[in-house]
């Protein structure tokens, strides 16, 4: 019975997340705001369908009152987020919040399956940065100091990624976090916001020459410290936002062509002195040369990939825990491999669709700041979103950082939802702003051009001086025929 339900369940689930997939390429063409709204609630109905077929098989595996308990919790959660929010904030990006309940519901449902114990952690994690995150689009739509505190971000985001290599924490040769109170954390996560609106208050204000100069060389400490902490994956994301922000923020196609010259080489030489990195390309050229050991993990997921073709197998039907480490850097490969691959294309486009979004956003900003913010932010999210798939498709070396609310994490997650926090209040900036261009509009009277009461007041005023001067006419007439006269 277990069985059908799960084979039934997955095609289900793939044919509602191809309608929540088109609804959000119809909100991101859509301008009326009543239509938006219906697209969204279109959307809210379908995260909850697709989040009750996943689960249920979940807890078929799990029968016991603690996930019915978390099960309960977790639709609670999603009934908060996306109605509650709309209340607070009546200017928000729908399709941002939709997205981000999408890409959360997904998380719940593989880590459920894939390990139960973190699955509950993750939530715990969510539950929290939320109520966090909740105060942030407020914060950002309401206060304008955020750049003028161009060089403090700039020394704190340096400081945090020092104390890394200072007393940080050795993860597959790499040193990535740091431990606190019991907690371990991984500052690069919250770094990577910070260099962002470094940036931003570096090129915002029409930059010159010596302006960039200088944000290249800090940015270029931001990725040497992360290089010498063998963070090659979070370095590589920073100087893609950089790269991409320089070339917004002054419009010269020449610094991204010079940006795309120093990247080569500083792979050559990252290539030249890690060894790591030296196993991690040589596994993506050939993973099935030395397959029980440096191979073995992009050799797995491919196994993973391939066996879900485009149906997948259904929850529970697969082996992705095969995979090492698979609830983080490949948990791309086992939804490839349980939920199908027309569903991890699906999966993909969404994920492109945040990318559109934050663009979006980012074209309403009439300050460059703000423009500047929501821009690089879409390019951080965007690049981690392809080295991650791309990386579990063998597209490139895997680069060891995870798929944004969707792998397990509790930094991943907690930078990431303050990041789509962040743009919602830059969502709320940019309606406020069109609408008070659109007032401006209404309020300018063009010449010529007035109400109703104003154009007839003119239409009054020409016909009685134009009666004034036939009146002075026919007056001159007589008075020349009176002297012929006489």
């Amino acid at each position: 019975m277990i069985g059908v339900y799960t084979v039934i369940s997955k095609y289900i689930i793939m044919f509602f997340m191809a309608l929540y997939t088109i609804e959000c390429f119809a909100s991101l063409k859509e301008k009326s705001i009543k239509r938006t709204s219906g697209i969204y609630n279109t959307q809210i109905i379908l995260i909850f369908l697709i989040y009750l077929l996943g689960i249920v098989t979940v807890y078929f595996q799990n029968p016991s009152n603690e996930t019915i308990i978390l099960i309960g919790a977790q639709l609670i959660y999603m009934i908060l987020v996306l109605v509650f929010f709309t209340v607070i904030y009546t200017k928000m990006s729908c399709l941002v919040q939709s997205n981000m309940c999408m890409l959360l519901l997904i998380s719940f449902i593989i880590l459920g399956r894939l390990s139960y114990d973190k699955s509950v952690k993750q939530f715990k994690i969510v539950l929290g940065v939320t109520l966090l995150s909740l105060i942030v689009p407020y914060l950002m739509s309401r206060f304008e100091i955020w750049e003028k505190l161009t060089f403090f971000y700039c020394f704190a985001g340096i400081a945090m990624l020092i104390s890394v290599i200072i007393v940080g924490r050795v993860t597959y040769g790499s040193m990535l976090s740091l431990e606190l109170f019991g907690m371990t954390f991984q500052p690069s996560e919250f770094v990577k916001i910070i260099f962002v609106f470094f940036v931003a208050g570096m090129l915002h204000d029409n930059p010159k020459f010596y302006d960039v100069v200088l944000s290249a060389a800090l940015a270029g400490t931001y990725v040497i410290i992360l290089v010498l902490s063998k963070d090659l994956g979070s370095a590589l994301i920073f100087f893609m936002v950089y790269s991409f922000m320089l070339y917004v923020g002054t419009k010269k196609k020449r610094y991204l062509f010079l940006c795309a010259i120093g990247g080569c080489m500083a792979a050559v030489v990252g290539y030249s002195f890690f060894s790591h990195v030296q196993q991690r390309v040589a596994a993506w050229r050939d993973p099935w040369s030395d397959i029980d050991r440096t191979g073995f993990q992009i050799a797995q997921s491919l196994f993973a990939i391939s066996t879900g073709e485009y149906t997948g197998t259904g929850l529970y039907r697969g082996m992705p825990n095969t995979i090492p480490v698979v609830e983080k850097d490949f948990v791309f490969s086992a939804i490839a491999e349980e939920f199908g691959g027309v569903f991890a294309i699906m999966l993909i486009l969404i994920c492109f669709s945040c990318f559109v979004a934050f663009v979006k956003i980012a074209m309403q900003q009439t300050n460059m700041f703000y423009r500047l913010v929501s821009f690089g932010l879409g390019i951080a999210y965007a690049v981690q979103v392809i080295l991650t798939i791309g990386g579990a498709l063998k597209m490139i070396p895997s680069t060891g950082v995870t798929l944004p609310l969707v792998s397990y994490g509790g930094s991943s997650i907690l930078s990431t939802l303050i990041i789509f926090s962040i743009a919602q209040g830059l969502a709320i900036v940019g309606l406020d702003n069109e609408l008070h261009i659109k007032r401006k509009k209404k309020t300018t009277i063009k010449p010529g051009e007035g109400n109703e009461y104003t154009q007839r007041a003119n239409r009054g005023t020409n016909s009685s001086v134009g009666n004034k001067k036939t009146h002075n006419n026919v007056n001159n007439k007589k008075y020349t025929n009176k002297r012929r006269d006489n």
